[in-house]
């Protein structure tokens, strides 16, 4: 190509110059070479010109379609509507076979309502029906008939979830163990196709097919123990397939289902299924620990919803407020390790749930005015859990705030505990005065620490406490206190207020 335009451009230089030509016969040799050099640089400057616009040309043509031109090159060609016989046509003929594949369903429940086929061979026949579209849909997707295999798909869906139903709530063939079964091995067949061929509509299929006859058949049955197990399988699954879509929406569920087993344990007054509760939730727990490299949410999440409803269902109220401390220390320690928030919330949760199973809260606000149960002594379980709130707090660096707030809780309370049992019968205004210096001085100690450690948790809890104390004041030394008493405490609370104060200007030191 180049070589024909150089061609041409030279016959056409000397055509467009003719007099020159003729004239070049008279000039000096010397002249005539000069504007030989002249010419042959001009013509070999157009040359490269040429070239790069003839290699930038063949770039050009040679260059990749853009990603959007070839997506919509890509999906013009393999749309049903580029198929000959017209735009609605492939629709249509998928929407008719659909039906009959529709009666065919039909006719062999009308065989089975009919008595002439018995009723576990009519289902048996139906479910293998379905099975075998499924198969179809299969082979359709693998075909490149995408349309069609998710006609086929959702018309096998259609007919095997229903006949799950029917065939436990009317005919009473199935138990509903044996329903779950069916209805996880249903889900995960579609589950497997649709991830073999990243068919995305037959995820949701089975994802409604196996929430639909769940909530169904558990309303009928009134068991729910084998529908959250068949939920909860499920959705590992959808996950371990990488359909989160599909995946998180199960989890939900399946949680959902948990707290609906435990509270209808709990207020169950024969207490007859608690061990079966117990056990679906323990395997609840173990099928969502398996994920928890993919979503450790929803492993946080689970463990917190199964391991706190069967402690509670089967322990007693100290034991359970004891173990749930352990297990905040422990998820402190997976989400410090793991660096993984909702382990860190879920360590949050622990300590404050085992507060309120252990009595901490109660003993502490049994401390703050004059209660019979101060006198009672200091439950064992609240400072165990004192101290495993404590630790747990210890442990992590995100969320930190209420674990110290539930440590701090325990130990003032035990400070002012052991006070007032060491001034046995003095007063109710000096029980208030001794309430006020022990948290004023918390107060101070929490702001050292805040300061001291750059911990800001601690600073932010010597703020709320100050404010604590200041409300138990007005409330009970103005109200009970003498003169002497209240100048005491006014003393004592506007030094801590000082205190405070200057800690939070000074600067910090780690």
């Amino acid at each position: 190509m180049s070589f024909v335009l150089y061609s041409g451009s030279r016959s056409c230089a000397f055509q467009h110059f003719p007099q020159c030509a003729a004239t070049l016969k008279d000039e000096t040799p010397g002249c005539l070479g000069d504007y030989h050099m002249e010419v042959d640089q001009r013509l070999d400057a157009v040359d490269q010109r040429l070239q790069l616009i003839e290699e930038r040309l063949s770039r050009l043509e040679n260059a990749p379609l853009p990603r959007a031109a070839a997506l919509q090159h890509h999906v013009d060609a393999d749309s049903p509507q580029s198929s000959v016989g017209g735009e609605d046509t492939p629709l249509l003929a998928l929407a008719g076979k659909s039906i009959l594949i529709l009666g065919g369903a039909f006719l062999l429940r009308a065989a089975t309502e009919s008595t002439a086929l018995p009723r576990q061979a009519g289902i048996a026949l139906g479910l293998l029906y379905a099975v075998g579209w499924i198969v179809a849909a299969a082979r359709a997707a693998r075909a490149g008939r995408r349309p069609a295999a998710i006609f086929q798909a959702a018309v096998a869906a259609i007919v095997a979830y229903p006949i799950v139903w029917e065939a436990t709530t009317r005919f009473g063939v199935f138990s509903p163990g044996a329903a779950a079964l069916l209805l996880v091995g249903l889900s995960v067949s579609l589950l497997v196709v649709a991830h073999l061929h990243s068919l995305q509509s037959l995820a949701w299929i089975a994802a409604a097919g196996a929430t639909m006859d769940a909530l169904l058949l558990a309303f009928a049955t009134k068991e729910l123990f084998p529908f959250l197990i068949e939920l909860t399988f499920v959705g590992v699954v959808a996950l371990i397939l990488s359909m989160s879509y599909v995946g998180w929406l199960l989890a939900v569920e399946s949680d959902l289902f948990a707290l609906v087993l435990i509270i209808l344990t709990v207020v169950d007054p024969s207490k007859d299924g608690r061990f079966a509760a117990v056990t679906a939730l323990m395997l609840f727990v173990l099928l969502w620990t398996t994920m928890i490299s993919r979503c450790s949410e929803q492993v946080a999440a689970a463990s917190l919803i199964g391991i706190a409803g069967s402690s509670a269902l089967v322990l007693s109220p100290s034991a359970t407020a004891i173990l749930w401390g352990c297990a905040a220390v422990v998820a402190a320690e997976i989400g410090r390790r793991g660096r993984s928030p909702a382990f860190a919330l879920q360590s949050v949760t622990w300590g404050i749930l085992a507060s309120i199973m252990g009595g901490l809260f109660s003993f502490a606000a049994a401390t703050l005015v004059e209660s019979k149960e101060v006198a009672a002594g200091i439950p064992v379980p609240a400072l165990i859990v004192t101290a495993l709130c404590l630790m747990a707090f210890l442990r992590l660096d995100f969320a930190r705030l209420p674990l110290l707030a539930v440590a701090t809780c325990g130990l003032t309370a035990i400070m002012i505990h052991a006070a007032l049992t060491a001034l046995g019968g003095e007063p109710a205004a000096t029980h208030a005065l001794v309430r006020t210096v022990i948290l004023a001085a918390t107060a101070v100690v929490l702001a050292l620490i805040g300061r001291s450690w750059n911990m800001r948790e601690a600073s932010q809890l010597a703020a709320a406490l100050l404010l604590i104390t200041g409300l138990k004041l007005v409330a009970q030394e103005l109200r009970t206190g003498s003169a002497a008493i209240l100048f005491i405490a006014f003393a004592v609370y506007g030094s801590a207020m000082l205190a405070i104060a200057r800690l939070r200007r000074a600067p910090a030191t780690s």
